[in-house]
């Protein structure tokens, strides 16, 4: 594994991650300008987020079909997003799964080829979850309103 691609993936995670949670804080301040609805609005934000980070993997299985990744995937996608479901109402669940997806892709992506899941996504992957689960666990704590 080359260097240059860990940073630069790492780097676009948090580069990405910032990006997100700007833009939705900012967009659902301008939707619900009310404070708490804007709170609870973003949360089903990175609900639905969460989510689609699951999803995204099974792209990653679609496109290879094979080795039985889309069953391991599909587990992935229906355990995240009971996480977001479960995290939509409860803040600090939603910080647990995107914690957990970090787990995810260190644990159970760590041995599989670079055609599979690219190098540089893993890690940008890995850096965005971890900061998006930082971000959360602040938000449930009233630290960031």
């Amino acid at each position: 594994m080359e260097l240059m691609t860990v940073v630069l993936g790492l780097l676009a995670g948090v580069g990405l991650a910032l990006l997100s949670i700007a833009s939705t804080r900012y967009n659902c301040a301008r939707l619900r300008p009310h404070p708490v609805d804007a709170l609870e609005l973003e949360r089903l934000a990175w609900a639905a987020y969460l989510s689609l980070a699951a999803l995204i993997y099974i792209g990653f299985a679609l496109r290879e079909a094979g080795d039985g990744w889309m069953g391991v995937e599909l587990l992935g996608l229906v355990g995240y997003t009971a996480l977001a479901v479960i995290g939509a109402r409860r803040p600090v669940v939603l910080a647990l799964g995107w914690g957990m997806h970090a787990g995810w892709d260190i644990i159970i992506h760590a041995g599989v080829p670079g055609e599979f899941v690219p190098q540089w996504y893993r890690w940008a992957c890995l850096s965005f979850d971890v900061v998006a689960a930082a971000y959360l666990v602040s938000r449930a704590s009233g630290r960031s309103r």
